[in-house]
């Protein structure tokens, strides 16, 4: 953190004006910290240019918390460390504000990274004042070749300065321009298709190390595609030399060659590096073992993942990170799966008051009943169950597969609904791993009897748990409370509920049938309430 010095707005101002060109095609901030230096580039891309959006940045940064403020602002962090970056994309600007310590290599870096576009970079005035390094004087001839200098004073101690310092800026704006009727190739650094032979490719497809090998097939699809479009902008320009044809002759030139390689490739990378990520997703096989809601929400996720350059430090971050999360996309799978039994039938519930030490009102909470619930799943056409609805039942079998310890059923809901056998079709009551069903297709709805209690108790306390409702310790709370919460759907069968015309009953009211069926059976809501607060002794001598 002693190398943070967020950009001050005023400076990010003075940085932002350096630009002449402001078609902003692909930009690049090497070292983005929380996006103080693109600030003026942001807003411009929100409020005036509606054929631009922040999603044209791409932003490198090592510090976790500053990469997802980066991301509520709507740019890409495509990588960690800029110096180790290797990323293919023609970036048409240039913008930062590198660590001073390491100033001229992050600049040597950026320029040499820069095809055809504008660099404004702030670094430390030494860095230009005193050339001693190699790296140094090389920057010093490209500004007086390429480029311009402006030394700025106190420009880290103005007011809007989060850290300050009295240091001497040196705000330098350079262009690098290719010229294709010089040299058509001139740093492009191509590497024609020809010199990967199928020996390579054969290596390549033979690699024992799967994500080196994706990465060695993605960085040749990046050749061969750097390749493509620079042979296609060159034969473009020989046919120019000929002349136009008879249809175009009244037509102006334009003097945009380099743009049209610089969007035709990036267009053509982040398709690549798209479906690259996309298949290291696929390869994980997460989607066989985790529900429909679950799998969106990680593909969600992935969207930001895919930003990344696609890298083998990248790739295996990814790969660690999927696997430290396993445990909270389980739980929030079972969550789903106990949302969906009890979100449209509160007769499929069974209610008990949750525990929540230092509260004076108890949160009503609620278990799966374990002799019968209900689920809507409707005849499609006759057809039988709609797709959304098979989805459902298949993801009921990976939540009990999984809370039985195993990996897949071996005949689950999804089965016995997909081959949809005559008696099933009849109403007969039918047999899968977890439950005895029986479907009645005119009103739509699914009768479940669980054949494992045990299970269905384990989705009650895990999902308990994690909504506070129970105690993450059984000895935290009294007997008292595990007789009430044992006694759920005895005492929620005595419930007497107002009829309503429309819906169900309010919450108030099932609250109020609940605590009179509670009192009816003689169990004292306030003892256990009362012990709460007490120490684990007296806890366990309730």
């Amino acid at each position: 953190m002693i190398q943070f010095y967020p950009t001050p707005r005023s400076l990010a101002e003075k940085a932002f004006a350096k630009f002449k060109s402001h078609n902003f095609l692909r930009v690049l901030e090497p070292s983005a910290g929380r996006g103080d230096l693109l600030a003026p580039l942001i807003d411009k891309f929100n409020y005036r240019y509606s054929s631009h959006s922040t999603d044209k940045i791409d932003c490198i940064e090592l510090d976790l918390d500053n990469q997802a403020i980066l991301r509520s602002k709507g740019v890409n962090v495509v990588d960690t460390d800029f110096l180790e970056f290797s990323g293919a994309g023609m970036f048409s600007h240039i913008l930062m504000n590198p660590p001073w310590k390491d100033g001229a290599d992050h600049l040597v870096k950026a320029f040499d990274l820069l095809v055809d576009g504008e660099l404004v970079a702030i670094l430390n005035a030494e860095t230009i004042r005193n050339p001693h390094t190699a790296k140094r004087k090389l920057i010093c001839n490209w500004i007086e070749e390429h480029g311009s200098v402006e030394f700025l004073s106190e420009a880290f101690l103005d007011p809007d300065t989060l850290r300050k310092t009295t240091a001497d800026v040196a705000l330098i704006w350079l262009q690098k321009k290719v010229d294709i009727k010089q040299n058509f190739t001139h740093g492009l650094e191509v590497e024609h298709v020809a010199e990967i032979d199928y020996t390579e490719k054969n290596s390549i497809a033979l690699k024992q190390n799967t994500i080196s090998n994706a990465v060695a097939v993605f960085n040749a699809a990046v050749r061969s595609l750097k390749s493509a479009e620079v042979a296609r902008e060159e034969a473009d320009y020989y046919a120019r030399l000929l002349g136009r044809p008879l249809n175009e002759l009244h037509k102006t030139t334009t003097d945009g060659e380099v743009i049209a390689i610089q969007e035709r490739f990036n267009k053509g990378y982040d398709d690549l590096k798209k479906r690259a990520w996309t298949n290291v997703l696929h390869s994980t096989e997460f989607n066989k073992y985790l529900s429909s809601k679950a799998y969106q929400r990680l593909v969600t996720d992935f969207e930001q993942i895919a930003k990344l350059s696609f890298t083998e430090s990248n790739v295996r971050g990814f790969l660690i990170g999927l696997v430290n999360s396993q445990g909270d996309m389980n739980m929030q799978m079972l969550l789903d799966c106990f949302d969906e039994i009890t979100k449209f039938r509160p007769d499929n519930r069974a209610y008990y008051k949750g525990w929540k030490s230092n509260e004076k009102h108890r949160e009503l909470a609620y278990r799966v009943k374990m002799t019968r619930f209900i689920v809507p799943v409707r005849n499609s056409y006759g057809l039988g169950p709609s797709w959304e609805d098979l989805k459902k039942l298949q993801d009921f079998d990976k939540a009990f597969a999984m809370l039985d310890g195993k990996a897949q059923c071996n005949y689950g809901l999804h089965d016995l609904f997909n081959t949809m056998p005559d008696d099933l079709k009849r109403s007969q009551r039918m047999t899968t791993d977890y439950f005895d069903v029986r479907w009645y297709r005119q009103a739509g709805t699914v009768h479940f009897y669980p054949r494992n209690r045990a299970i269905i108790d384990r989705l009650n306390r895990m999902v308990g748990r994690q909504r506070q409702w129970l105690p993450n310790e059984n000895n935290a709370a009294p007997g008292a409370f595990w007789e009430h919460y044992e006694k759920a759907e005895t005492i929620t069968n005595a419930m007497i509920l107002p009829t309503v015309r429309w819906g169900h009953p309010s919450d108030e009211q099932i609250e109020a049938a609940h605590t009179k069926a509670c009192e009816d059976a003689g169990l004292d809501l306030n003892t256990f309430f009362a012990l709460s607060n007490s120490n684990p002794n007296q806890l366990a001598a309730a």
